[in-house]
């Protein structure tokens, strides 16, 4: 398998992370600021940035360096709040 195939499929599994991520969320399976949501997102989002990165796709590129930053924030957000940074770490 070529490089660009390998590249396409990692596209293809963010796209489905995405997906599936935006489903579980709509069927009130998970909530918005849980870990699994937050995480999906960011791997979508991840798999989806190298696929933009490798085919030089700018506007992809950004939307989906913005979903990542977007979710990460929601991963960290709880913590701020409390203002315990320790279980960061865990």
């Amino acid at each position: 398998m070529g490089m660009e195939n390998v590249v396409a499929v990692i596209g293809w599994i963010g796209v489905a992370c995405c997906t599936v991520g935006f489903l579980l969320l709509n069927t009130k399976t998970v909530k918005f600021d849980s870990w699994i949501y937050q995480g999906i997102n960011v791997i979508g989002g991840t798999g989806l940035v190298i696929s933009a990165l490798y085919f030089h796709d700018m506007p992809n590129i950004t939307s989906n360096s913005m979903w990542i930053i977007i979710a990460l924030y929601g991963l960290i957000k709880p913590y701020w709040k409390r203002g315990d940074k320790s279980e960061i770490a865990s």
